[in-house]
């Protein structure tokens, strides 16, 4: 018996603590040995157990215990000879083991029910811990227990799901509510507790303010008395931006000189624009409400000139709110010049236009490259009432011996009256000619014979030995820049000096080098001889002269493509009147007299007779001021023509200059000359211009039939660069040169 009380012990050792390992390995080498030991007594004393609930505060067995749907059990267990196992049951069912320490049981009891339909009142469950030991003893402990597996219930919560909310009140209301009662209710605002609820006040405030914009989590943590917990999570916007507002308009370009369309593009990420309103500095200008489309119209002139500032002022409804300020400067356009394709010479170095007040100051200045198409002049003068300014070309021509300048001026514009200026391409020809010495043949050099080709784009002449005996047509044809602006053919003029008689002959612009010239190519038909009177009205008779041109086609006579049919000048007044020979070869006729100081440029075949205008004009000019004297109705355009004579030598260089000024003959005695802004003060010209050494060539006064007044001539003829002969078929000019009897033209661009 003794034995397999050893036996047994030993094949126990495996079931129990590893505490006891010690002791029974020295108890079997007792056991092993003959020992006459009494045998010990058995283990007949059951052991210790208490437990707790997880949860639960109570200790008295005899009042339920309220769970939730699971249960964690805390059992403490003592034996002197060790516990084999801890057991749980529910209403004899078992439902949990722990063997060993520290002995805990978790139970899921969420499939019980928790209360009795008929009566709804909680089913009292049994819940019983068993303790073993290791001789096999038992102790129970028993306790009532409830189970509540209802979750609070969190309802009516004002909070929503992707609503947006802004600013630092904003309420959110709920209610929570349960079965049996609640231990707790927590709100955490990105998991960060805001408001623990101790009453059944359910509220809270959500200040944005302290969050970034965008989503952000509410979050309800409701627990009840058996530990149930129900989470009540919302995913919120949170603005407090106000809506964001671009003007590219401005921000590309502050200056301000006409009337602007602003149309902001603005846009809030969360909530909807109410309003939005335009200020121009404190002052509203407008409010758009209720609209998706925002605009307001600027009218510069409705403002004071200088630095101001546009507000654009827009609310969502959160009432958050952005001001966004765009700095601007008011200025008064003076003019918009539009620049044709391939305007720029590539012979110019550089190409300014800029704009002056009467006095001569600087009002702005815009360089002309080679790829500007349009060009804008401002002045942060105002430029109502009696305002008018100066505008000047200036343009730069430089090559290895010396430097050339050319300013065209028109005076007294009123911004009003030329608002657009429409440039055209003018005659601009290569540095290149081609040059051809034609023979002639069956000429008789007995008589003195000349011939004359002058034309937009060709001159030639004939020439013969000193002896009469041969003779050659020299032509040179310059090649235009501009293709479109050439001729398609030449017109010789023969003249026969000895017997007063005229021809002429049509060579293709395509010259042959072996053309020969002869008699036979030229033609008499068609040709008329005619005369002129001039009707002096008691004034002395000293020279006249006149220049007839002709074009063959409408595209020719609107382009000045122009032709020479006839010029001559006498100093004395032939008994028939002044002669000249005309050529029905052409389509249409251009053509100018000369008598005195009298000039006249009309279109047409020559008139029977010319009147010189009743009126007179002198000037004086010192430090760069013209002073006008003149008289006479009828005139509305002067003109003053600058020229150097010959170069003058500045620093080794050869340097010349032309200036042409247009000006109000009717309102105007004084012509200033605009100071010449700093960025073309290294121009050659500008030295003689500082040590006021510029010569005045001409001075005149003109009137135009059909143009009324000067500002009739910008606007008619300035504004689209035309000539004036396309608008008017009339010009009068009553002229002061510096060379008496010479009339001074110095066509360029812009004037004739």
């Amino acid at each position: 018996m003794f034995r397999f009380s050893c036996i047994y012990l030993y094949l126990m050792k495996h079931l129990l603590p590893n505490c006891l390992l010690i002791f029974l390995v020295s108890f079997l080498f007792s056991c092993s040995s003959d020992s006459e030991e009494p045998t010990p007594e058995p283990d007949t004393v059951a052991p210790q157990v208490d437990f707790s609930i997880a949860g639960s505060q109570s200790s008295n067995t005899d009042v339920p215990i309220v769970v939730s749907n699971q249960i964690e059990i805390s059992i403490d267990a003592k034996d002197s000879g060790g516990i084999a196992k801890v057991e749980a049951f529910i209403d004899d069912q078992k439902v949990g083991e722990d063997t060993s320490a520290p002995y805990q049981i978790i139970i899921d009891v969420s499939n019980y029910t928790s209360k009795q339909p008929s009566t709804n009142k909680f089913t009292d469950y049994i819940l019983k811990v068993t303790v073993t030991d290791t001789s096999g003893n038992e102790t129970s402990k028993n306790q009532i227990i409830h189970i509540d597996n209802e979750l609070p219930s969190v309802t009516n919560v004002t909070l929503t799901n992707g609503q947006v909310i802004g600013g630092d009140t904003n309420t959110v209301t709920f209610n929570v509510s349960d079965n049996e009662g609640l231990a707790s209710t927590a709100i955490y605002l990105n998991d960060e507790l805001l408001s623990e609820i101790v009453n059944e006040l359910y509220e809270v405030n959500i200040n944005t303010l302290d969050l970034s914009d965008g989503e952000n989590n509410f979050k309800i943590e409701a627990t009840d008395l058996a530990d149930n917990k129900t989470i009540h999570e919302i995913v919120f916007i949170a603005d407090n931006t106000g809506p964001e507002i671009t003007l590219e308009s401005l921000m590309e370009n502050p200056v301000v000189d006409e009337t602007l369309l602003l149309s902001p593009e603005i846009a809030d990420e969360y909530s909807v624009i109410v309003s939005v309103e335009f200020l121009m500095g404190e002052d509203s200008q407008t409010i758009i409400e209720g609209q998706t489309a925002y605009q307001w119209e600027l009218d510069p002139e409705t403002f004071t000139t200088g630095s101001a500032s546009v507000f654009i002022k827009a609310i969502d409804n959160l009432s958050n709110e952005t001001i966004a300020e765009f700095p601007i400067e008011i200025l008064r356009r003076l003019v918009t010049i539009n620049i044709p394709v391939d305007f720029f010479n590539p012979q110019t170095a550089r190409l300014f236009v800029f704009a002056s007040g009467m006095d001569g100051q600087l009002l702005d200045i815009e360089r002309i490259y080679d790829d500007s198409t349009i060009i804008k002049l401002q002045t942060d003068q105002e430029t109502n009432g009696d305002f008018e300014y100066i505008l000047t070309f200036a343009e730069y021509i430089t090559g290895p011996f010396g430097n050339a300048t050319e300013l065209t001026t028109v005076q007294n514009i009123v911004p009003s009256t030329l608002p657009e200026m429409n440039l055209k391409l003018y005659k601009r020809f290569s540095n290149q000619v081609e040059s051809y010495i034609l023979q002639t043949e069956n000429f008789d050099f007995n008589d003195q014979l000349a011939i004359i080709g002058e034309g937009n784009d060709y001159s030639g002449f004939f020439y013969h030995d000193e002896n009469g005996a041969t003779g050659e047509v020299y032509i040179e044809k310059l090649l235009n820049v501009d293709n479109s602006l050439q001729s398609n053919s030449f017109y010789l003029a023969l003249n026969n000096l000895t017997m007063n008689e005229y021809s002429y002959a049509l060579l293709d612009s395509n010259i042959s080098p072996d053309l020969v010239i002869t008699p036979d190519m030229f033609t008499s038909q068609g040709v008329d001889y005619r005369f002129y009177e001039p009707i002096m009205n008691g004034q002395a008779f000293e020279s006249s002269t006149i220049t007839l041109h002709g074009y063959f086609d409408q595209e020719e006579f609107d382009n000045n493509i122009s032709h020479l049919i006839h010029s001559h000048g006498y100093g004395y007044l032939p008994t028939n009147g002044i002669p000249y020979f005309i050529s029905d070869a052409f389509t249409n006729y251009k053509y100018s007299v000369r008598i005195n100081d009298y000039f006249t440029e009309r279109t047409g075949e020559p008139e029977a007779s010319f009147t010189p205008v009743d009126w007179t004009i002198d000037y004086t000019f010192l430090n760069n001021q013209i002073d006008i004297t003149k008289s006479g109705i009828g005139h509305t355009v002067g003109k003053v023509s600058l020229d150097t004579d010959a170069p003058e030598i500045i620093n080794g260089l050869n340097v010349s200059y032309r200036w042409n000024l247009v000006f109000d003959s009717q309102e105007m005695d004084q012509v200033i000359l605009p100071e010449i802004p700093e960025e073309i003060q290294s121009w050659g010209f500008y030295t003689i211009y500082e040590n006021n050494n510029l010569k005045v060539q001409q001075v005149e006064i003109r009137g135009y039939q059909g143009i009324t007044d000067y500002d009739a001539y910008l606007g008619s003829i300035i504004r689209e660069s035309k000539f004036p002969y396309t608008v008017s078929p009339k010009m009068e000019s009553k002229f002061k040169s510096l060379s008496q009897g010479y009339y001074y033209r110095a066509p360029n661009f812009l004037l004739d």
